[in-house]
């Protein structure tokens, strides 16, 4: 195991905090771990660990590891998640940032004996659900990455992703098996300060999720730039094939390998790569199976399809595979590994033995009686805007764009949609962020997108019902004094200043349609665009100006 003879490198460098500027050799590594890991005792124990990307949550991981814990990687004990995870189950050890080490519970715990890592789930923001993995699924995995990325004592990774995320931790863990180095970085992509750390510390890699490729188009990164990168990986989602094309053919032209990559943290976490001299020519697919591991597609009764471009669930098999999930302090003593890992994906197999994404078991809508998949719509706006992330339900699909101003002119992009998906317009909502909301882990936010849409209302999308609530309500027959007098008695206030606007007061959303209604038939004509946040004043001027042309 990777964990258990770090000394064997010796002088190599095996950690640096660009933060700090501080490092670690592999044999004061290996002296660090052993002396932690003692005073932790052999004992079978739960061990939650506040990680950081330091030197210090390195060494209480690996001496948690080489005790034989069962260790879950939380990024902060004060969150929310982590309270609840921590009341829940209760775990013997705590050990937070600084390193400190906090006996949490005498409890005695069944656990089972090979295991040893919970992670949570892509996508969880709060559901106490873990990853079980053993010792093994992180080494065979580990492994293959090695293998495949053809590590050696000489690369040197500059991480940014967290290790309490699969992907953050295959990189830490891959390196220290090959010898070579890792160094933290506290910057993004998007900051200066990261390239100045790639270039100080002669990084040979870096690492990306969709969101760190698509940011990139901002800025006027070029791989000729840093001369020391051997190859960079994209994983955790899907990059966009046009995209995934654009990186491929100037890594190629810099003597760099660019490594799409696909995973579960499931799988431990990595499933597949495609090999970087097949990237520029099949640029839309996941690759091909990881070195000791296997993929296939089944169809709706479990057969497998062996045909080309024939569409089904995507399957792995691989020592990688998990130990099953846990919903609670109950389920660590089992071993649920499943036969094979239900990817949840839609997948085609193409020649070379590669496969591509069509889409998600579970992202999909139905509109009008038909099956949307939201990864083709997500594609089909790429195309026009790449800083775009598309979610959904039963009554519309959802398009966030990223934006620096309010005024991004909605109207081209919703006549594409409608055209092509054969929809009514007004069953795409479209709304702009700054920065669209991102996990944790770098994914799209989806759940958050949905709230703020649902919570706040775009007028378009509510306009074609306002007549019919109207009369339905019968409110056409209202007369109001003024508008003042209308947003105090719609919103039950006891005083408003004029400066006020809908935004401002926090009204919901049955206030926004009420107000939608009422405004309109005061003005008898179009509302102000976005008359949400014009202010009551303003809104007088116009009534007053209606009134009297009446």
């Amino acid at each position: 195991m990777f964990f258990n003879d770090l000394r064997r490198f010796k002088d190599n460098i095996a950690v640096i905090d660009a933060v700090s500027g501080s490092s670690i050799t592999y044999a004061d590594l290996d002296h660090q771990v052993t002396i932690l890991a003692q005073q932790l005792g052999n004992d079978k124990a739960l061990v939650f660990i506040e990680s950081k990307n330091t030197i210090k949550s390195v060494v209480c991981y690996l001496a948690c590891l080489k005790s034989n814990k069962v260790v879950y990687l939380a990024d902060d004990f004060d969150s929310d998640k982590s309270v609840q995870l921590i009341n829940l189950y209760n775990p013997n050890i705590l050990i937070n940032g600084l390193g400190q080490v906090y006996h949490h519970s005498q409890n005695s715990y069944p656990l089972h004996p090979n295991l040893t890592l919970l992670l949570s789930t892509s996508g969880t923001t709060g559901t106490p659900k873990f990853v079980k993995l053993s010792t093994s699924n992180i080494q065979s995995n580990t492994e293959s990455i090695v293998e495949y990325l053809e590590l050696n004592e000489d690369d040197i990774a500059l991480a940014h992703l967290k290790l309490h995320y699969s992907y953050g931790l295959s990189i830490l863990h891959s390196h220290l098996q090959a010898g070579a180095c890792t160094v933290f970085t506290a910057h993004s992509v998007l900051d200066t300060g990261f390239w100045d750390d790639l270039a100080m510390y002669s990084a040979t890699s870096f690492a990306g999720v969709p969101y760190t490729f698509e940011a990139l188009l901002k800025t006027n990164f070029d791989f000729k730039t840093y001369p020391t990168l051997r190859y960079v990986t994209q994983a955790g989602g899907k990059l966009e094939g046009f995209l995934v094309k654009q990186y491929a053919l100037q890594a190629q032209a810099s003597g760099v390998d660019f490594f799409v990559m696909y995973g579960q943290t499931e799988a431990s976490p990595r499933i597949s790569y495609l090999p970087p001299h097949l990237t520029a020519d099949f640029p839309h697919t996941i690759g091909r199976a990881i070195p000791q591991g296997h993929l296939s597609i089944i169809d709706d009764d479990g057969h497998e399809i062996k045909a080309l471009d024939k569409a089904g669930e995507l399957v792995y098999r691989g020592d990688n595979v998990m130990m099953g999930y846990a919903h609670s302090v109950a389920d660590l003593a089992g071993d649920e590994t499943p036969e094979v890992l239900l990817t949840g994906d839609i997948a085609c197999r193409t020649q070379h033995e590669l496969f591509y994404l069509v889409g998600r078991t579970k992202r999909f809508v139905k509109l009008f009686g038909l099956r949307i998949n939201l990864d083709d719509v997500q594609s089909f706006v790429k195309k026009s805007y790449p800083h775009s992330a598309v979610t959904g339900d039963d009554n519309a699909i959802i398009i966030a764009l990223e934006s620096r101003t309010d005024d991004v002119d909605s109207t081209p992009l919703l006549t594409l949609l409608s055209e092509h998906y054969a929809l009514p317009r007004d069953k795409f909502i479209i709304t702009t962020f700054n920065s669209i909301p991102l996990l944790s882990n770098g994914k799209y936010d989806f759940k958050t997108i949905a709230a703020y849409i649902y919570k706040k209302p775009k007028l378009g999308f509510m306009r074609r019902t306002l007549r019919s609530i109207s009369t339905i309500l019968e409110l056409d027959e209202k007369e109001w004094e003024s508008i003042s007098h209308l947003f105090i008695e719609a919103l039950c206030l006891k005083e408003l200043s004029p400066d006020e606007n809908f935004h401002s007061l926090n009204a919901d959303s049955l206030s926004f349609v009420y107000l939608s209604v009422e405004l309109e038939h005061c003005l008898g004509s179009e509302l102000p665009k976005q008359w949400q946040q014009c202010s009551v004043a303003e809104l007088e001027l116009i009534y007053a100006t209606v009134r009297f042309n009446d």
